[in-house]
């Protein structure tokens, strides 16, 4: 990176001339979480080198899928895995590369009404972390696609922030209420929405989670990406572009947030096991929930750390985008793809 201030201690690259170049001479390496098309365009264009995509689609597809097959009385594994894919400025245009980072998506504002009697065999709530990330409309639009191949109709409401507890808490109580037939949920916080999920339970009414587990056996099933598996990735990609040594920086997403918790762990392991020379000078920083938040901490983090990192991974679609931008303003970004 221009980097992300002072010289890079022992062990860092040389330059031609032996002397030591400043931390990220040349522009950061910056891997990150997730496609929409900001990224996918940053990607593009060389700015970030590498981004963990997950399969919302798929996600979203198979949740549905999950829940009715259960209501149907069909046997449904306990775990359900979506895949993880890296996607870098030289696979990008490799089709299956291509179609997870332009997927489909749908409006919000469909499928949102709580009016009225159900009008297929099925009426099931789905409950997604937030409602303003690109990710969660491919959620909605694979979620669409499996509801109405098994006669069934879904409620789409989420909180309009992915820290919103309370209100996906009461979600959950709505649905309840409702007496839909299942909840399809994308937990916010793994240990605050236990009690929701083990009343609807009680109720009658399964629960299939996705995305991000829960601290609960009560659930039907959890269909989610490996999202330790795709912080290994996140760190191989990293590492290797780095040779192994320098210093680097992990944006975390969000306190209690099982995803982005595992996603940050497994890089973070790998980093250790596999690249021991590399030296984090800041790995207990958040993002939050947000683009507007994630942009204001990581320009903290660019001002304070420039000249003095070499790579930076961020482990979500809000914080990468967050990054992206204070990089961008600190003139930063390595430019110009492989």
């Amino acid at each position: 990176m221009v980097g992300c201030g002072g010289p890079v201690e022992q062990g860092g690259p040389t330059g031609a001339d032996g002397s030591k170049p400043e931390a990220g001479a040349g522009g950061v390496i910056f891997v990150g979480f997730d496609g929409s098309p900001p990224l996918v365009e940053a990607l593009r264009e060389g700015k970030i080198q590498g981004l963990v995509l997950q399969n919302p689609r798929r996600m979203g597809y198979l949740g549905v899928k999950t829940l009715i097959d259960h209501l149907e009385g069909r046997a449904v594994e306990p775990e359900v895995a979506t895949g993880e894919t890296l996607a870098t400025p030289e696979n990008m245009d490799d089709p299956e590369v291509a179609e997870l980072l332009n997927p489909p998506k749908i409006d919000h504002g469909s499928d949102a009404s709580l009016a009225g009697q159900k009008q297929k065999r099925w009426r099931v709530m789905v409950i997604p972390k937030g409602t303003t990330h690109e990710f969660w409309q491919t959620i909605h639009f694979g979620a669409k696609t499996a509801a109405d191949e098994m006669d069934a109709e879904i409620l789409w409401k989420g909180p309009q922030k992915e820290d919103d507890r309370q209100q996906q808490i009461e979600l959950v109580q709505n649905a309840i209420a409702l007496g839909v037939d299942g909840i399809v949920l994308a937990p916010l916080d793994a240990r605050a929405l236990v009690g929701p999920v083990e009343q609807a339970v009680a109720r009658g009414i399964p629960v299939v989670i996705i995305d991000s587990a829960l601290n609960s056996d009560t659930p039907v099933s959890y269909v989610a990406t490996d999202n330790y598996n795709g912080g290994v990735l996140a760190a191989r990609r990293m590492g290797a572009l780095m040779g192994g040594k320098g210093r680097a920086i992990l944006l975390r997403y969000a306190v209690g947030s099982a995803s982005t918790e595992q996603r940050e762990q497994g890089f973070l392991d790998t980093m250790a096991s596999e690249f021991p020379e590399v030296e984090f000078v800041s790995k207990d920083q958040y993002a939050g929930a947000t683009a507007a938040t994630a942009l204001e901490k990581s320009q903290q983090l660019v001002t304070r750390y420039r000249g003095q990192a070499d790579a930076i991974f961020a482990p979500n679609e809000s914080s990468t985008f967050g990054m992206l931008r204070a990089l961008e303003g600190a003139g930063m970004l390595k430019s110009g793809a492989p």
